[in-house]
């Protein structure tokens, strides 16, 4: 470790602990074996490390669309392990499919994302879905096309390659815009007008833009009021646009042939508080047919 580096600076990294591991995390963190061990074989056991050393565990309980982190200890009070830990769990349930995570042991919001229900802090977790293949996120993103309205702003996140402009041409024929939905990364922004009184879709790419005054200067709000704007690569800079946004976070395989992709969303601001997108993770993809097209 840098001389100038203090353990507290490290960065926890997370991890599922395993039964075996009941001894030594209970010595680590003062606790009572046994009860590290019911914790560990009764849900899951979402560990904090810094180093070699264990300085956190959540005990997380998931029970079919509703999870809990039930526990949290650490070594020492930390809001950044405290944070970390939280995190995990909202990920590990989202990914069970969980739609709802509670938090039941900590006194204070784990993050702006909670709400007040008794004694517990509470938060809608996003909404998981598996896409196959490039054809199945075509499908994907018409389908999504169907819950959103003239001045919706998504905001698409993923790798280079990860889909998001595929996931803009699903939409765009979800809409029935006019004129073929293609990359604007040269152009930084383009207009497809909507037909029959439907919305259109403004398709930004903010990849080389630096700032959210950069996004200002595209106009943007000429159009918003018609159309669905989307954004892609448009998180840290474009989520003051409106008091609403829909978080698209596009994550692709570690395999470089594999064309799975998984796709989380969330919304966020009055748009999107009483919207229920769970129904869009049991849409048959697997029965899609695979194409090729642009996975940018």
């Amino acid at each position: 470790m840098d001389e100038q580096t203090s353990p507290q600076d490290v960065t926890p990294q997370l991890g599922v602990a395993a039964a075996e591991e009941a001894a030594e995390l209970a010595c680590a963190l003062d606790l009572d074996e046994t009860t590290v061990s019911t914790w560990l074989t009764q849900g899951i056991g979402i560990t904090a490390r810094r180093g070699a050393k264990s300085v956190g565990l959540a005990h997380l309980v998931d029970d079919g669309g509703h999870a809990e982190v039930t526990d949290l200890v650490l070594t020492t009070p930390d809001d950044d392990i405290t944070a970390a830990l939280v995190r995990g769990a909202e990920q590990i349930a989202t990914d069970l499919e969980s739609r709802i995570l509670v938090v039941s042991c900590l006194d204070g919001a784990p993050s702006r994302e909670y709400h007040r229900d008794g004694d517990d802090w509470v938060r809608a977790l996003p909404t998981r879905i598996v896409v196959p293949t490039t054809d199945a996120m075509h499908t994907f993103g018409a389908a999504l096309a169907a819950e959103l309205r003239a001045g919706d702003i998504v905001l698409a996140s993923g790798d280079l390659g990860a889909g998001k402009t595929t996931l803009a041409q699903g939409i765009g024929l979800g809409l029935g815009v006019e004129g073929p939905v293609i990359s604007p990364t040269f152009v930084l922004a383009r207009r497809h007008a909507g037909v029959n009184g439907r919305p259109g879709l403004v398709h930004v790419d903010a990849y080389r833009l630096g700032s959210a005054a950069e996004l200002v200067d595209l106009d943007l709000d000429e159009t918003m009021d018609q159309a669905v704007t989307l954004i892609e690569w448009g998180a840290g800079i474009a989520e003051d646009l409106g008091r609403s946004h829909l978080d698209i976070d596009i994550r692709r395989s570690e395999d470089p042939a594999d064309e799975t992709r998984v796709v989380y969303l969330e919304g966020f601001g009055p748009r999107w508080q009483h919207v229920d997108l769970s129904p869009l993770s049991e849409l048959p993809l697997n029965a899609t047919c695979e194409q090729s097209g642009d996975n940018n």
